[in-house]
């Protein structure tokens, strides 16, 4: 997502972050501090292995700074000894995460962090892993009713208030009967422009490009493609269920034209094959990451 402030500076209480949704709606980090509330309000209790890999994803989209930030948030919503052990960002040589004073990832130098970054993160960019941890964060965040409203929709309506495109992945509910293929994403497209509605126009679909044999179910759309050329798009949010192999991971870009302005948007769903966490291990020959 364009423009998007990776870092999580805090983390505010759940009740907090969604009673101000409606004033802070405008700014791009809040729809996202919103989704990682709902992910750090269930981490304690979110198996290892699945937090593990939000947070191998999360960690990639950072700098040093930034990461070390997280890091210790993560520690505010629950003690997690063993971060960083099964993506490499500690080992077991490092110290025994149980017995250790501080999580050993707290003591991690910008040099360590750099090396590891370097060797576990160089198949995706910094925005691709932010936008995989999304991804990941919404199959944990709890779409239980909170004070009104779930996470996951607060989430959703900060981001139909962004000016323009935007677009955003979201798990999907059912399977399909072949088992190579999941529909397991929803592409959420939204256009939203200011101004009065009876004299817009409106955008027409210049492209929407699916990548690594995803499939679109919309009505008409051909190979490849996740909505039909030329079609014009509505106010508001278009949902595309997609299918895809199940250890793929996609790229879906849209480009449309408005009133002879371009505007795009381009989101990453990650596969299961991104991300891969691994088992812990002893670096006893000392070796540096690669990069």
């Amino acid at each position: 997502m364009k423009n998007r402030i990776v870092a999580i500076a805090f983390i505010l209480p759940m009740s907090l972050v969604l009673s101000a949704l409606s004033e802070r709606a405008g700014a791009d980090e809040t729809c996202r501090e919103i989704l990682a509330s709902g992910f750090y309000d269930q981490y304690s209790k979110t198996d290892g292995r699945v937090r593990d890999r939000v947070m191998y994803a999360e960690l990639c989209s950072l700098n040093y700074p930034q990461a070390m930030n997280t890091i210790k948030q993560t520690q505010k919503f629950g003690s997690d000894r063993s971060l960083g052990l099964w993506y490499g960002l500690v080992n077991l040589d490092d110290g025994d995460p149980e017995t250790a004073p501080t999580p050993l990832a707290n003591t991690i130098s910008e040099e360590r962090f750099t090396q590891w970054k370097g060797g576990y993160c160089s198949r995706n960019s910094p925005v691709e892993s932010a936008q995989a941890a999304e991804f990941l964060m919404h199959k944990i965040a709890d779409r239980k009713p909170e004070f009104g409203i779930s996470v996951v929709d607060a989430q959703a309506t900060c981001l139909k208030k962004r000016q323009g495109l935007t677009c955003w992945a979201t798990p999907g509910t059912s399977a399909t009967p072949d088992a190579s293929q999941r529909d397991d994403i929803l592409l959420n497209v939204n256009w939203n422009k200011a101004g009065p509605a009876q004299s817009q126009a409106q955008p027409e679909v210049a492209y929407s490009f699916l990548t690594r044999g995803a499939v679109s179910k919309f009505a008409g759309a051909p190979p490849k493609r996740a909505l039909p050329a030329g079609y014009k798009l509505s106010p508001g949010t278009l949902q595309i269920p997609v299918t895809r192999p199940a250890d793929a991971g996609i790229f879906a870009s849209f480009k449309v034209n408005h009133e002879g302005t371009e505007h795009s948007c381009k989101v990453f769903i990650p596969g299961e094959r991104d991300f891969q966490l691994s088992e812990p291990f002893v670096n006893r020959l000392k070796i540096k990451y690669p990069g």
